[in-house]
């Protein structure tokens, strides 16, 4: 369908509608159709934005991690910039938890490329090792997501099943838990980049030591 040679409404105003569709109704609900009504305008205007569904959902999920960015001073630390970001994607996704599958498929959709790549190069300049750079941005990355999903209640199944006894344990345990649920989500965190942090380095340590032993080993004469 070709698009219109003027647009009939702002992408942005299209996108903040679909946000909302997303979270009402849920990611199936959303299409070139539905986002028209919601609009109240043709479908097929939408065209100049958007080319199908996944361009508008690839879309929506930039909008609503809009805080989610690259450093923004040249001074702060990538100690202090990297967790934020993830406290930031955390709190997007407990907002707009529909997205959860779109953020999945972040990388075959290119979402957050340009940002992500501004952070690795940002990481390499504040010298840390290149090795360790993905195993960090995917793990609490992961950390979000997964934290998300336990602050929305997704992780919290029914307890129908179980022994009365079992039940009133579980309750007792979690009305008595020290920590809040971003609490814990920052102290784990601050354990992923320690743990990150140390084993890349031992992996470098166990293969510098691999490296001199090989060198040392005498070869065999050909015979």
């Amino acid at each position: 369908m070709a698009r219109p040679k003027v647009p009939l409404i702002s992408r942005r105003k299209a996108l903040e509608a679909a946000l909302e569709i997303v979270d009402r109704e849920g990611l199936e609900a959303l299409s070139i159709r539905r986002l028209g009504e919601a609009l109240n305008v043709n479908g097929a205007s939408l065209y100049h934005h958007f080319k199908n569904k996944d361009d508008i959902l690839v879309g929506v999920t930039q909008l609503a991690l809009a805080d989610v960015t690259s450093p923004r001073s040249e001074h702060d630390s990538w100690r202090v910039w990297l967790p934020l970001n993830a406290y930031r994607t955390r709190q997007a996704l407990v907002a707009h938890p529909a997205l959860i599958p779109v953020l999945l498929r972040r990388v075959p959709l290119g979402i957050g490329a340009k940002e992500v790549e501004a952070s690795i190069k940002r990481l390499e300049e504040e010298g840390v090792a290149i090795e360790a750079i993905a195993p960090l941005m995917e793990s609490l990355e992961l950390l979000a997501i997964v934290s998300a999903l336990q602050e929305i209640g997704q992780f919290s199944g029914g307890f129908e099943d179980a022994e009365p006894a079992a039940v009133t344990a579980i309750k007792r345990a979690e009305r008595a838990s020290a920590l809040t649920s971003e609490e814990l989500f920052e102290t784990l965190v601050s354990s992923v980049i320690a743990s990150v942090e140390t084993a890349v380095q031992l992996k470098q340590v166990r293969k510098a030591r691999g490296k001199r032993t090989s060198a040392r080993t005498p070869r065999k004469a050909a015979s």
